[in-house]
């Protein structure tokens, strides 16, 4: 579906980013001239079994964040609906993602983590004593403007006291940052998400998260195990009664984490050595930025000249639009070869004659060289994806040859999509379905699925369910 000029009042600028149920988009209200976010979802791709509540939960979440003016939440300023899309306009915020932080390993002071966690921390205060309880706290919902000022957003899944949008049963969240309670599918209150800024203010201070592994692993360490102590994990010099302060917001039982959003702040900072348990106000809390240091971004090797990355680029645009550079640039990094670089931009593309059609673009295609390569309990097997071909690879478990392409089965759909869930929630059904009818194989249905996960969580999918990109 081609990217709309206006959505109501609002004149589209550029596309900020895409996901599995649809786009967020720069906008611009010419009323009274103040630029937006505007967050869309594509009505064909929620289920219809569910659409009722989903698109219930999209309204609930403008009514949620729309109830709450504070400087480190990102505002909220209108619901809308088109017969394609529904979307909520919101405050445009000029920053970069903590994940991103995270990601490039950036070497934060423990005063600018704590000041970190202090604003989040004031942020759930606000939203809790008002009713509201986000359930999605991660860093990637955490915004750091160019000022140093922390934003919380996506209160996509947030919950408003009142409201019966999300049934005691239905497990909803980020599986590494969630409670115990989410994992479980029970109730929770304000302290799940006091739990889940326990989990990030642990990977602030020592670059990892307390809770690792598969999804099902994760669930279970969360309800069972103990975080190693993050004084023993991290490279700063941290005091032990830190160590005490995340013990008890990583608490498996709510009753025995801190009860509200105002006594964690007080002991962090205390713990921290940083203040003496009064409130600060907001200027205090406010992150230096122009002390953090970070690796340097990455960059693509020398090898590649800009014309050929802009030449692939041009070409790969043409099947997944505005997100090709991001990708072309990312996959870069990963390999000094030609055809390595086509297969891993082939498997962004989820259909398979445009996969075939892109890969065609590739100077001397027709070469077997670009491959996907999957492995597993449902038998190993090689795709020519410049041919859309098969071959027989041996099987390192018997020594004999593996069937290829594995068909396509009714079972192997409904293991999938259990997993797909993890990852896209309530549509996880309605994206396998329609990549049922339309894949041959199990690879070619695996690659259909991945391509409506975020590239960050993608490879994860993958290897959960035994498929690897080679």
């Amino acid at each position: 579906m081609a990217d709309p000029k206006t959505l109501g009042k609002y004149e589209i600028q550029t596309v900020l980013g895409k996901g599995a149920m649809g786009v967020v988009y720069k906008g611009f209200d010419p009323h009274i001239e103040r630029t937006v976010a505007i967050k869309t979802v594509r009505k064909e791709l929620v289920d219809p079994d569910l659409a009722h509540q989903f698109m219930a939960r999209f309204k609930n979440e403008a009514r949620a964040a729309g109830r709450l003016h504070h400087p480190n939440i990102v505002g909220v300023y209108e619901y809308g609906e088109d017969e394609n899309v529904a979307y909520i306009a919101m405050e445009y915020v000029d920053g970069v993602g903590l994940r991103e932080y995270l990601n490039r390993k950036a070497r934060f002071e423990l005063g600018q983590l704590v000041a970190i966690a202090t604003q989040l921390l004031q942020a759930l205060e606000f939203a809790h004593t008002r009713g509201v309880v986000h359930r999605d706290i991660k860093p990637a919902n955490l915004i750091l403007t160019s000022d140093g000022m922390l934003k919380v957003a996506d209160f996509g899944i947030a919950r408003i006291d009142t409201t019966s949008l999300t049934m005691t049963g239905m497990v909803m969240g980020t599986p590494s940052y969630m409670s115990p309670e989410q994992c479980q599918g029970r109730d929770s209150d304000h302290r799940t998400d006091l739990f889940s800024a326990g989990v990030v203010l642990y990977e602030l201070l020592t670059g990892e998260r307390p809770f690792t592994g598969s999804p099902e692993l994760i669930a279970y360490k969360i309800c069972h195990e103990p975080a190693r102590p993050a004084s023993q994990v991290s490279a700063l010099a941290l005091p032990p009664s830190l160590d005490d302060v995340l013990d008890t917001a990583l608490a498996k039982a709510p009753d025995l984490r801190f009860q509200n959003a105002l006594a964690f702040r007080n002991a962090l900072q205390v713990a921290a050595g940083l203040s003496t348990g009064a409130s600060p106000g907001i200027e205090a809390t406010v992150v230096n930025l122009a002390r953090v240091e970070l690796d340097p971004a990455p960059q693509h090797p020398a090898e590649w000249d800009e014309v050929t990355l802009s030449t692939v680029e041009h070409q790969l645009a043409h099947f997944v639009g505005p997100m090709a550079r991001v990708l072309v640039r990312k996959a870069a990094t990963q390999t000094h070869d030609v055809a390595e670089l086509y297969s891993l931009l082939a498997a962004n593309i989820g259909d398979r004659d445009e996969r075939r059609q892109f890969v065609a673009t590739m100077p001397g295609a027709g070469s077997s060289a670009i491959r996907v390569v999957h492995t597993g309990s449902y038998g190993t097997s090689v795709m020519g994806a410049a041919t859309g071909g098969t071959a027989a690879v041996p099987d390192a478990s018997t020594g004999t040859q593996a069937r290829t392409p594995a068909p396509l089965q009714e079972e192997f759909v409904q293991v999938t999509t259990q997993r797909l869930t993890v990852y896209l929630g309530p549509i996880a059904r309605v994206v396998a379905r329609k990549a049922a009818e339309k894949a041959r194989s199990q690879e070619e249905f695996l690659q259909i699925v991945a391509g409506h996960i975020g590239t960050q969580d993608r490879a994860a999918f993958l290897r959960d369910v035994g498929f690897e990109l080679e």
